[in-house]
């Protein structure tokens, strides 16, 4: 006589079917088929494998809703510098240097001799209206193009509800797998089929 809480168990944690789990046990399989279906294994099976898909599901979304945050907010940083960058587009930066070279001659034994030399230097940064730079534009454009392919990717509620999908059509399959059972109902006279 099996352990019917360990076969219990063994069915409701999934992937193995009846047929199996009478072999691996020992005992017949009609016996076991009417011990679940008295047991009502199938649905336990069934309660045990949605906890599981939520549990799942929920993890899943929560993952992507950071994922998602963490792109919106890479997003928002992105736009930033694309405003930053268009207000600039139009302008050149040029940089003016003014070197002052200060040389003193203080050898009274050699007095064509420099004694000291001090170079001031001053670097003055300017910035002009200039025509737009179009390499720029294309880039920026480029940016653009790529933070609104960002923007669309899919939100959370659809990959759950993609995810909720597959995690049905499994749980069909499963279901179509232990099935398999055929029952043939002859009604009638023994008679009327001897011919």
């Amino acid at each position: 006589m099996p352990d019917w809480k360990k076969v219990k168990a063994e069915y409701i944690r999934g992937g193995v079917s009846y047929r199996k789990l009478a072999e691996k046990y020992g005992v017949s399989f009609s016996t076991l088929r009417k011990v679940a279906s008295k047991e009502k294994w199938t649905d336990l099976r069934n309660k045990a494998g949605a906890k599981r898909d939520s549990k799942i599901v929920e993890s899943v979304a929560s993952q992507e809703a950071r994922r998602v945050d963490r792109i919106n907010s890479i997003a928002d940083k992105l736009l930033d510098k694309i405003e930053k960058s268009i207000e600039e587009l139009d302008l050149h930066i040029a940089t003016e240097t003014h070197k002052t070279k200060i040389i003193e001659y203080n050898n009274i034994e050699r007095p064509d001799k420099p004694t000291k030399e001090v170079i001031d230097e001053i670097v003055e940064v300017k910035a002009y209206q200039s025509i737009i730079d179009k390499s720029g534009l294309k880039q920026i454009a480029s940016a653009i193009r790529d933070l609104k392919e960002v923007q669309m990717i899919k939100s959370a509620l659809d990959r759950q509800e993609q995810m909720a999908r597959i995690d049905k059509l499994r749980k069909e399959t499963q279901s179509d797998k232990e099935s398999n059972d055929i029952r043939v109902v002859i009604e009638g006279l023994l008679d009327d089929f001897a011919n």
